[in-house]
């Protein structure tokens, strides 16, 4: 990732982040024999900070420790940009297939605009747990998606499960993640699993990505699952 620095900003907002620990530097060397700061210098801060001079005299002051190397002070950067990927949208992961097999008649639903790991294990590296810990013994993940008629078959099965969960069987479930194309990049196999809980309910925080990508709430619904087993496959 790439970090481009705004140009265009002003050394007077630079000066005014340095004002904080400068005036007191300024205050503790003030009577420093070898400092290499100008006495002037230390009486316009002494005088800006009394209302003596206007506030450009003392930016000018400050400017001079800045041009001539008596000071050295990072710019910060106030703006970042991520570096922009040579991949075309339809050579990037796009969506989520979903596939549910081991039972009397598979389902096959497409997309899922959410696939995520729900490790219980927590690292610095990855405080919201959302990858796979190769040692974990139950592999636990959520779909989330806006409900639409398409997977009307996927919801009978849960309703399945609400009522008979503890009678049927565990099943399958493939997660394909796929191109612009509709081409399959990665397969998460997960194998013995059921679901564990699912949910319909309104988005509506302000500032959250919306999956319809448009500014408004929208009805979401996920769905959780625990698993035995899980292998990632590539076509």
């Amino acid at each position: 990732m790439k970090f481009l620095l705004n140009e265009t900003t002003h050394i007077s907002s630079i000066l005014f982040v340095i004002f904080v620990i400068g005036i007191v530097s300024f205050s503790l060397t003030a009577y420093a024999v070898d400092s290499a700061i100008p006495n002037w210098v230390k009486n316009n801060a002494k005088w800006w900070s009394e209302d003596s001079i206007s506030e450009d005299d003392y930016v000018k002051s400050l400017e001079y420790l800045i041009t001539h190397g008596i000071i050295d002070i990072p710019i910060p950067i106030t703006e970042v940009t991520a570096a922009q990927t040579n991949l075309t949208e339809e050579e990037q992961a796009q969506s989520f297939k979903v596939t549910i097999s081991n039972i009397v008649k598979p389902i096959s639903v497409n997309f899922f605009e959410k696939f995520e790991m729900t490790s219980t294990k927590r690292s610095s590296s990855d405080p919201f747990g959302k990858t796979y810990y190769f040692r974990d013994v139950n592999p636990t993940f959520f779909l989330e998606s806006l409900p639409s008629a398409d997977k009307k078959q996927f919801y009978k099965f849960i309703n399945d499960w609400m009522n008979m969960g503890d009678l049927l069987n565990e099943f399958s479930i493939d997660i394909d993640v796929l191109d612009g194309r509709g081409d399959t990049i990665q397969t998460w196999s997960f194998t013995k699993c059921e679901i564990t809980s699912y949910g319909t309910y309104l988005q509506d925080i302000t500032n959250f990505y919306q999956f319809s990508g448009k500014p408004s709430s929208e009805i979401r619904d996920r769905t959780s699952f625990s698993c035995m087993g899980v292998s990632l496959k590539a076509p």
